[in-house]
């Protein structure tokens, strides 16, 4: 290669790199004082309005952080059977229409842009029903799960060496039992960092959430009622001329990014480091 081309990835890549670090930055200059400043208040007080007209305020986030995790656990639990075995049947049973099939829709996913499911769900569930709802957000999370959770089965299957798979068959075990049990070691990695990867992606979204999970000041466990996120949270105080809400974007933003994203994104980095083959 040219050095003229070598000379370009550098600097590309530098961009990138310095582009990430300075977001990363930002978010620390400014969420972590706004952290520091209000405390454990943030992780356990609703969500303030913006001005306070008597007494002391109570400034928090919590709403939001439960509305997150709810969410994006309930969306766990729909996408990963969904997500496991399309990559199986991708995997094991290529030659099949549905195994192609399969595959071109978990490749179309992966580059749907997420407000589609947000609207696709919002039409679904959130019409029907006449109300937002954290499990409208949660499915609308979900489509944007399952294809993660797809490809990166498929792929931890097909690195599996045939003469183990031979080797269980050799055995007498069945096929089912062969895939489901005896490889489970081996393809466990894998299925851990697309699961990971598939959290941390649908735990900064925002634009599925607005159609679907709706907004509530309040902590609200109740899956069918609205829900407040993190990443809703950062759009609508974001652009806030209040002072106050606009701490509470940073602060928002800081806690998504460094106790959520950013955890989840290193985890799966060192299951692949720890178990390459």
């Amino acid at each position: 290669m040219p050095r003229i081309g070598i000379l370009a990835i550098y600097v590309l890549s530098l961009s990138a790199l310095g582009t990430l670090l300075w977001i990363l930055g930002s978010i620390v200059a400014n969420g972590l004082p706004i952290v520091m400043k209000y405390g454990y208040q943030l992780f356990v007080n609703d969500i303030p309005p913006p001005i306070f007209f008597f007494g002391t305020p109570k400034v928090g986030i919590a709403p939001a952080i439960v509305g997150t995790l709810e969410m994006i656990f309930m969306a766990l639990l729909i996408s990963f059977p969904i997500g496991f075995l399309a990559g199986v049947l991708i995997a094991e049973f290529r030659r099949s229409k549905l195994s192609r099939i399969a595959e071109d829709v978990a490749s179309l996913l992966v580059e749907l842009p997420t407000i589609a499911a947000g609207i696709a769900i919002y039409w679904l569930v959130v019409v029907p029903t006449k109300s937002f709802s954290a499990l409208a957000g949660s499915m609308a999370l979900s489509v944007i799960m399952v294809p993660y959770i797809t490809i990166y089965t498929a792929e931890a299957y097909r690195k599996v060496p045939k003469e183990v798979k031979e080797g269980g068959l050799a055995l007498g075990i069945p096929y089912p039992k062969v895939l489901f049990k005896v490889l489970r070691g081996l393809i466990a990695p894998g299925v851990v960092t697309g699961t990971l990867i598939a959290l941390a992606k649908a735990a900064g979204e925002a634009a599925p959430l607005l159609f679907t999970a709706g907004w509530s000041d309040k902590l609200e466990l109740d899956p069918l009622k609205p829900s407040a996120s993190l990443s809703v949270l950062i759009y609508k105080f974001g652009f806030s001329s209040q002072e106050l809400w606009l701490e509470l974007s940073w602060a928002a933003s800081f806690v998504l990014v460094f106790a959520i994203i950013l955890p989840l994104i290193i985890i799966s980095k060192l299951v692949v480091r720890r178990h390459e083959f």
